[in-house]
C-alpha cells in the first residue's frame, strides 16, 4: 500500500516545490496508470503544512475504501495565528471600542429612522451610553441591535450629515484621548524629527505599529505625522475624525447596497477594514489566493508544483489512461480548483498539450467554498468542457451566523469575515464582495449582477448541486457540519463523498 506522504503534493510560496520533488511526482502520477478513479484533493487555506499532511492521512483511507486513488495538495498559509493571535486582541482595544461605540451610534441614527424622521441634514443618535449598554451585550453572547430591521430604503449619508458627525466627533474628548495613546506610544520623548517615528511605524509589516494598538502601520504613521514634536498632548484628531465619518457612510452604504451582515457585525467589519486592514490577515488571504494561481504558472527559475503534476497527468491520460476524476475543495480550496480548471482552459486552447479534448473531470466538490461569487461563476458557464457536475456543501445561514469566528466579538463565521473584511475587488483595493458559499449570498434576492445570476442560476437549476448543512438528504445528499472546519471531518460529508465516487 502506497504510503499517504507518497501521494502528498507540497508547495510553497510561489506555487513552487516544497519537500516534493519531481521525481516524486513522476513515480505519483506513474501508479495512477489504469486506475479507475483518482481524486485530487485541496484542503482548506487555514491550516499550516503539519495539519495539511495530517488531513491526507486521515482522508487517504477514506477515498481508498470508496475505490478511488487520491492525490493531496499540501500547502500553508499562516492565515489562522493571524487570526487566532491579532482579532481577539483587536476587538478588545480601547480605541477600538471607542470606534465602534461612535459608528455604531450614527450608523444607528441614520440607517434605523423611520420614513419622515430624517431632518434635513441632522442625524438624531442615541447617547452613547445607551449604545454601550447595547454593545456590552456581547460578553452575554448576544448580539448587539439583532432585533433592529432596515428599511428598504436606506438614504445615503449627504454632505450637511457628515459635517454634523465630524463636528461632534471633533468635540469627543475620548476619541481625542484615544488618539493621543496612540501616537504617544509611537513618538519619541524627544530628539528626532517627526518624520522619525512615521517611518519606524511603516516599518513593521503585519505587526505591532505601536504599543496601544493593532491599527495599520500606515493609520499609525498617518496620525504621528500630524503630531508634531512637543506637543503630542494637543495632537489634532482631525484625520480620526474623517476616517470615522468615512466608516459611518460606508455602513450606510452597505444597507442601502443590501450587503450588509446586520448592524453590529457591519460596523465591526468596517472599522476593520478602514483601521486595522493590514494586521487582520488581508494581505496574508490575497497571498494565499496568489499562491493557489502561481502554481500552475508557466516554470521560471523553479517547478511549479501544480503545473509540473498536470503535464505529467496529460501526459499519462494521452497514453489511453481515463480515469474518473474527482477533484475536492475545502474552504480556500476551491480557490485552488477554480486555477487548476483555468489552466485546464488554457491546456485544451495550446495545440502542443497532451492533454486529450474530450478529457473531462467527472466531479467537482466544493466543501464550504471560500472562493467568491465572480471566481465560481467562469467555472460553471465551462462546465460542458470542464466536468460533469458539481455539488457544493456548505453550512444554511442558521448555522454560518451561529459559528462564531470570535466568540463574542464577531457573531458570524469565517466566510462572513472573508466576505466583509479580508476580500478585494477589480480594483484590488478592500471590498465586500460575495462569498459563493454563503447561503446569505444564495438568498439574497439583492445580490444581482450576471455572476451572481448565473451561478444562482447554475445551483438552482440542479437541487442535486447544493447539499445545506446539516441536512439529510440521502446518500451523497446528507450533511451534519456546524463549523466552518468541520466539513472535512464530518461523517456525513464524507459518506456522501464517498456515495458520489462509487456510483
Amino acid at each position: 500500500m502506497t504510503s499517504y506522504r507518497e501521494r502528498c503534493i507540497h508547495s510553497r510560496q510561489g506555487g513552487r516545490l516544497a519537500s516534493t520533488t519531481t521525481a516524486d511526482i513522476d513515480e505519483l502520477v506513474a501508479g495512477l496508470k489504469d486506475r479507475r478513479r483518482v481524486v485530487l484533493h485541496f484542503h482548506g487555506g487555514l491550516i499550516d503544512d503539519t495539519l495539511g499532511f495530517a488531513t491526507a492521512a486521515r482522508l487517504a483511507p477514506v477515498y481508498e475504501a470508496a475505490g478511488a486513488e487520491p492525490v493531496f495538495f499540501v500547502w500553508s498559509s499562516g492565515l489562522l495565528e493571524t487570526l487566532r493571535g491579532n482579532l481577539p486582541q483587536i476587538l478588545n482595544e480601547s480605541v477600538f471600542r471607542t470606534l465602534l461605540n461612535r459608528v455604531t451610534r450614527y450608523a444607528t441614527g441614520t440607517v434605523f429612522r423611520e420614513p419622515g424622521q430624517r431632518a434635513f441634514g441632522a442625524v438624531t443618535a442615541p447617547a452613547p451610553r445607551a449604545v454601550a449598554a447595547e454593545l456590552a451585550q456581547v460578553r452575554a453572547g448576544q448580539e448587539p441591535y439583532a432585533r433592529l430591521t432596515a428599511p428598504p430604503d436606506v438614504p445615503p449619508l449627504n454632505e450637511d450629515e457628515q459635517r454634523q458627525i465630524a463636528a461632534e466627533l471633533s468635540a469627543d474628548t475620548e476619541l481625542a484621548e484615544r488618539t493621543r495613546e496612540i501616537v504617544n506610544s509611537v513618538t519619541p520623548q524627544a530628539g528626532p524629527t517627526p518624520a522619525e517615528p512615521a517611518a519606524a511605524a511603516r516599518d513593521v509589516v503585519g505587526g505591532r505599529a505601536a504599543a496601544a494598538t493593532l491599527m495599520s502601520p500606515d493609520v499609525v504613521a498617518d496620525l504621528a505625522d500630524r503630531a508634531a514634536t512637543g506637543e503630542r498632548a494637543l495632537v489634532s484628531t482631525a484625520l480620526m475624525v474623517r476616517k470615522t465619518v468615512r466608516v459611518v457612510g460606508a455602513v450606510v452604504g452597505r444597507f442601502r447596497q443590501r450587503n450588509d451582515h446586520g448592524l453590529y457585525t457591519t460596523v465591526v467589519e468596517e472599522i476593520l477594514r478602514e483601521f486595522y486592514l493590514a494586521n487582520v490577515g488581508a494581505a496574508i488571504w490575497d497571498a494565499m489566493k496568489r499562491q493557489t494561481a502561481d502554481t500552475f504558472a508557466a516554470a521560471d527559475d523553479e517547478v511549479r508544483a501544480g503545473r509540473y503534476f498536470l503535464d505529467r497527468f496529460a501526459e499519462l491520460l494521452a497514453t489511453g489512461t481515463r480515469p474518473q476524476v474527482t477533484v475536492v475543495g475545502h474552504s480556500a480550496g476551491a480557490v485552488f480548483i477554480g486555477n487548476l480548471l483555468e489552466d485546464l482552459v488554457r491546456r485544451r486552447a495550446a495545440v502542443d498539450d497532451p492533454l486529450p479534448a474530450d478529457f473531462r473531470l467527472r466531479d467537482v466538490v466544493l466543501l464550504a467554498p471560500a472562493c467568491t461569487v465572480g471566481q465560481l461563476a467562469p467555472v460553471v458557464r465551462r462546465q460542458a468542457e470542464l466536468f460533469d457536475r458539481l455539488r457544493m456543501f456548505t453550512m444554511t445561514d442558521r448555522a454560518e451566523q451561529a459559528d462564531h469566528l470570535v466568540p463574542f466579538l464577531y457573531p458570524r463565521s469565517l466566510l462572513y469575515f472573508i466576505s466583509g473584511v479580508l476580500e478585494r475587488g477589480p480594483s484590488r483595493q478592500s471590498a465586500v464582495m460575495p462569498v459563493a458559499g454563503l447561503q446569505h449570498w444564495y438568498l439574497d434576492t439583492a445580490a444581482l449582477g450576471p455572476d451572481s445570476d448565473d451561478l444562482r442560476g447554475f445551483l438552482r437549476a440542479d437541487p442535486a448541486r447544493t447539499v445545506w448543512s446539516p441536512g439529510e438528504g440521502g446518500p451523497g445528499l446528507s450533511a451534519g457540519a456546524l463549523s466552518h472546519a468541520a466539513f472535512d471531518d464530518d461523517p456525513q460529508v464524507l459518506a456522501s463523498v464517498a456515495a458520489m465516487l462509487a456510483d
